[in-house]
């Protein structure tokens, strides 16, 4: 373990190559500052923040998903709720329709809300579901000024060009974890399916967003190597979620991460991925509490906002009123 004073030299060094350099660290380095930050965290997570307020000053992007399919998922992924594999009580939801997603749409476009995505379970959609979704994307494109993401499982080229077509921006697909760890939460499909869609949705020309979940069990250096996986791979934004244990799912009796080390992994992030838009995504409230803000502070720059897809978030009204108060919410796309 180095001195604190060899700490403090190698951080700056660090710094002053990403900034004045755009440098990309490598693994071993990534190793040795989560070394440092064991002892003196302050380090890192000021090192993160610092990269961040370079790239993306005090401002703040928020994101809101809407579960646009819930339930009846054929996959075993060990966290989720919808599986059929796993005991929980998630009421079932078919296909939305346009009139639902516009009802919700008029709720958040009174907030600064940039971004948003419609989520669907299952590991594809049937060709008559997707349908009725390039539809309802189709509507939105053509009445509302929001940017359109969507998730909805694994795609094709002909699909990724239709949600082109009807106005989708960005894609969605999360690797999850790291691909030495991933056989470790899912064996009905393989991570290696989620780099082919991320690959036809960037050469149909969409942006790309993946992330993961942390606290599902592994170490620090799984995480780590998450997160070179996702450089590699060049996505646009990086949601991170933190576990939220539920109830019925092989997962349920895991204990979260202390606070530190979630704000150590954030900011771990942000160094590796500096340019990036890192946000801030589902179980933060469950996991951190009245101490979500300090995220920020460790090199976040994004925030879902609302619910997630079967359990619920703060208030809207007031994550915005909270956030605003510190930090500038980023203007549209």
């Amino acid at each position: 373990m180095p001195s604190f004073s060899q700490s403090v030299r190698f951080v700056k060094e660090i710094e002053k190559k990403i900034i004045e350099w755009n440098y990309n660290i490598d693994f071993n380095e990534a190793i040795m500052l989560y070394e440092i930050a064991q002892k003196d965290a302050a380090l890192i997570h000021n090192l993160a923040d610092t990269i961040k307020k370079y790239h993306f000053k005090n401002s703040v992007e928020l994101c809101s998903i809407f579960p646009a399919k819930i339930g009846l998922c054929p996959e075993d992924c060990k966290f989720c709720s919808q599986s059929v594999y796993h005991d929980c009580k998630v009421e079932i939801k078919d296909i939305a329709s346009v009139k639902e997603v516009v009802e919700y749409i008029e709720n958040i476009v009174t907030f600064p809300v940039q971004r948003l995505s419609l989520v669907t379970s299952g590991r594809q959609l049937s060709d008559s579901e997707f349908e009725k979704i390039v539809n309802i994307y189709s509507y939105i494109s053509r009445n509302y000024d929001i940017f359109l993401c969507a998730s909805l499982g694994f795609l094709n080229r002909e699909r990724a060009k239709k949600l082109l077509q009807a106005g989708v921006r960005k894609y969605h697909n999360n690797l999850e974890t790291s691909s030495s760890y991933f056989r470790n939460i899912c064996s009905t499909h393989t991570q290696k399916q989620k780099l082919e869609t991320l690959k036809i949705a960037k050469e149909a020309g969409l942006e790309v967003c993946s992330g993961g979940i942390i606290s599902m069990g592994e170490d620090m250096t799984e995480r780590i190597r998450l997160a070179f996986e996702l450089r590699k791979l060049d996505v646009d934004s990086v949601p991170i979620n933190i576990l939220n244990p539920i109830k019925g799912t092989p997962l349920e009796n895991i204990k979260v991460i202390e606070i530190e080390e979630i704000f150590t992994t954030l900011a771990l992030f942000r160094i590796i991925l500096p340019e990036k838009t890192i946000i801030l995504a589902g179980g933060k409230e469950n996991a951190l509490g009245d101490r979500e803000m300090e995220a920020y502070e460790c090199g976040v720059n994004g925030c879902i906002i609302g619910n997630y897809l079967t359990t619920k978030g703060m208030e809207i009204q007031e994550k915005v009123d909270i956030l605003s108060s510190r930090y500038q919410i980023a203007a549209g796309s």
